[in-house]
C-alpha cells in the first residue's frame, strides 16, 4: 500500500503537476491523521472497557464489604440495645430502695459489660479502589458520591465508639466502687452467667433460675459501699451513656445500614445485572 502512494507520488512530481501533488499531499496526510484518531479511539474504547471491568470486579468485592458491614452493625446494634436493657433493669431495681436492700451479684450481673465491640470495617476494597485511581472511573457520578459519604460515615461512627469507650470507662470506675466481685466461684459465675448474659443472641438465658447465679446468691456478698450517693452516682452514670446508645440505635446506626443497603442495590444494578 505504501508502495502504491508512493508510485502515485513519483508519477505527479515527474509530470510536473505541483497543485495535483499538492492536494493528494494533503489527502494522504488527513488519511494519516484520520488513521491515527480511529487507531486512539480504538486505544480509549480499550481502555474504558478495561476499566469499567476492573470497576466491576472492585464492585462484587465492594458488596461483600458491606454485607460484613452490616452484620457488624446489626451485633453492636443488639448488644447496645442488650445493655440498655439492663440499666433499665438496674436503674428499676435499686430505685427506692436503701442500700442494704440492693442485690449485690444483680448489680454485678447488670454492669459486668457495658461496652459494645469495637467496629471492624472491610475497607479493604475501597482503599485498593482509590490508590489504584479505580474510583474516578465509576461513571455513575452519584454512586461515587455515596461510596465516600458512607466511608466518612463509618469513620464518624468509629469516634463514636471512643466516646461512648471512654463514658463506659466512666462508669466503671464507679461501678468498682459499689460493687464486690470477690465471689468464690467468680471463674465459673462468669462463663456461665455474666458472658451469657451479655450475649443478645442468648434468647433461652434465664439469670435468676442459673444454677452459678442461684450459687453465688447464697455467698450473700454485699456492695462495698454504704452510701447510697455512690449508687445514684453510678446509675446516673449509666443512664447518661444509654442515652448515647439510643443516639446510636435509633438514629445513626439505622441510617449507616440505610446506606450501606442502598449502595449494595445500585452498585448490583449498575454492573451486576
Amino acid at each position: 500500500m505504501i508502495g502504491f502512494f508512493r508510485k502515485i507520488r513519483k508519477k505527479l512530481a515527474d509530470d510536473n503537476r505541483p497543485l495535483k501533488y499538492l492536494i493528494y499531499a494533503l489527502g494522504e496526510i488527513v488519511l494519516v491523521v484520520i488513521g491515527i484518531l480511529i487507531a486512539l479511539q480504538i486505544n480509549n474504547w480499550d481502555i474504558k472497557k478495561n476499566q469499567q471491568e476492573k470497576i466491576k470486579e472492585y464492585a462484587k468485592l465492594y458488596i461483600q464489604d458491606l454485607e460484613e458491614d452490616i452484620l457488624t452493625i446489626e451485633t453492636n446494634w443488639k448488644m447496645m440495645i442488650n445493655v440498655s436493657n439492663k440499666i433499665d433493669s438496674l436503674a428499676q431495681s435499686v430505685q427506692n430502695k436503701k442500700i442494704e436492700e440492693i442485690s449485690n451479684i444483680d448489680f454485678l450481673c447488670m454492669t459486668w459489660n457495658i461496652l459494645y465491640r469495637p467496629y471492624k470495617w472491610n475497607r479493604s476494597t475501597i482503599d485498593q479502589m482509590k490508590s489504584s485511581g479505580s474510583l474516578q472511573y465509576i461513571e455513575d457520578v452519584s454512586i461515587s458520591k455515596k461510596i465516600r459519604e458512607y466511608e466518612a460515615f463509618t469513620y464518624h461512627i468509629d469516634g463514636d465508639y471512643l466516646n461512648d469507650k471512654a463514658k463506659s470507662e466512666h462508669a466503671l470506675n464507679l461501678i468498682s466502687q459499689v460493687v464486690n466481685s470477690n465471689y468464690i466461684n467468680i471463674i465459673e459465675l462468669r462463663k456461665n452467667v455474666l458472658v451469657k448474659i451479655n450475649n443478645p443472641d442468648l434468647n433461652e438465658f434465664h439469670l435468676y433460675s442459673e444454677p452459678e447465679y442461684l450459687k453465688s446468691k447464697t455467698y450473700n456478698l454485699r456492695l462495698i459501699t454504704n452510701d447510697i450517693k455512690d449508687i445514684d452516682k453510678v446509675i446516673n452514670s449509666l443512664i447518661r451513656l444509654q442515652v448515647y446508645y439510643d443516639i446510636r440505635c435509633n438514629v445513626e446506626l439505622p441510617e449507616l445500614t440505610s446506606d450501606a443497603e442502598e449502595l449494595i442495590t445500585l452498585l448490583k444494578e449498575t454492573y451486576l445485572e
